[in-house]
């Protein structure tokens, strides 16, 4: 079987100024002016990949190409980058529900259609004071559309993100997907062979600095970090 898998598609639900979700096709290019949102997508694909452990070191990087004030919360409750009384200020400063997801594609057989997988987090802020929210990581073996991520509000008929109860219910009993209780189960599970099939510690370090879009400091640095084993080379029979 092809190991050729695609990220088909992003969904960003109350993550930053986004709150829809992105196809994903063919040679992708994200242009805009400065703080159009660029960095925050790129940030939404690191985070579901290496988790916010690792992510959150790295924010705003393919922007700056340094560590950035950026956080988890100013991403969720939309840091509106003003403070009164040395308070940070948030647009929804009442707290918010957010969804960040990708939909990878494998190639499809001959007459058979595409497998289809999506991984992703539910990050729950109830408030402003809260400063590390409350993370579920989540997996749906299938594509996923917007409203899947939407509820209509009864208090005034709008759509919102899904509350976390009924989320989880659509997740395991309408879609056989499981939600973690780790995120280090999330991590490990989407790695393994049966799914995305890669290598985490290379993953970890090699995507944030590729996502910083800066250069290494010399050639030699590159080789030890990312092509030399991390182990020590057997050079006794050289000797």
């Amino acid at each position: 079987m092809s190991r050729a898998i695609k990220l088909s598609r992003l969904h960003a639900i109350n993550w930053y100024g986004y709150n829809d979700t992105l196809p994903v096709e063919g040679n992708l290019l994200l242009a805009g002016i400065t703080g159009s949102g660029k960095s925050v997508l790129m940030d939404l694909i690191m985070t579901v990949l290496v988790g916010t452990d690792v992510a959150h070191n790295h924010f705003n990087r393919s922007a700056t190409g340094a560590h950035s004030a950026r956080t988890l919360k100013s991403y969720c409750l939309l840091d509106t980058k003003r403070e009164e009384n040395g308070v940070p200020q948030y647009q929804r400063d009442k707290g918010a529900i957010t969804y960040i997801a990708l939909e990878f594609t494998w190639p499809a057989k001959p007459g058979e259609e595409p497998r289809i997988e999506t991984w992703g987090m539910q990050i729950v802020f109830r408030n402003a004071a809260e400063n590390q929210g409350h993370i579920k990581t989540f997996y749906c073996d299938g594509a996923m559309s917007r409203d899947d991520f939407l509820a209509v509000s009864q208090a005034d008929g709008k759509k919102r993100p899904v509350e976390p109860a009924a989320f989880r219910h659509f997740i395991e009993k309408e879609r056989d997907g499981r939600l973690f209780e780790t995120q280090e189960q999330f991590l490990r599970d989407m790695a393994n062979e049966q799914h995305l099939n890669f290598n985490r510690a290379v993953l970890d370090a090699l995507l944030p600095q590729a996502m910083a879009f800066t250069n290494r400091k010399s050639f030699d640095s590159f080789i030890r970090d990312f092509v030399l084993p991390g182990d020590q080379l057997d050079v006794n029979s050289v000797v």
